[in-house]
């Protein structure tokens, strides 16, 4: 059951805003003025041809935050999101733009909208990829194995 107060609240919804806002808004521009995104991509030594699977992911993960429907798909949108994020800052501070708003921004809200998720909308009780079952990990002692291929 979801336990937050209305601060974690008024938190998690602007973080969680603004980073699905970020991601909507880099969708649309990678399709809209493709030449612009590529040369952004190229600048840094990015390979071009990411841009539309790029753009595709994140909508995809747009919906999988927005619907909070599988906890570890969840997980992996964070995570990847968090990654392309450092990723695309390094980039901008390597072609000389020193201090990019938004990517800093970015690496600010994706971590607070992480943390707070469970804590505002609950653990989402699905698993899109439940490679064991709990009785299958747990021995006749109780212990539970480390993985899942242990």
């Amino acid at each position: 059951m979801p336990n937050a107060t209305r601060t974690g609240k008024v938190i998690y919804w602007i973080s969680t805003g603004y980073v699905l806002l970020a991601m909507m808004w880099s969708f649309v521009m990678y399709h809209v003025r493709n030449e612009f995104a590529t040369a952004w991509f190229e600048m840094p030594g990015f390979p071009a041809y990411i841009v539309y699977p790029l753009a595709w992911l994140k909508l995809i993960a747009v919906i999988a935050i927005a619907a909070n429907r599988y906890s570890d798909l969840k997980e992996w949108v964070y995570a990847a999101y968090f990654f392309n994020v450092v990723l695309a800052t390094s980039g901008y501070i390597n072609v000389g733009q020193l201090f990019p708003v938004h990517a800093h921004l970015a690496l600010i809200f994706v971590p607070v909208s992480c943390i707070y998720s469970e804590r505002v909308r609950g653990r989402a009780t699905r698993r899109l990829v439940n490679l064991w079952n709990e009785a299958e990990v747990r021995n006749r002692s109780g212990y539970r194995r480390p993985g899942p291929f242990w």
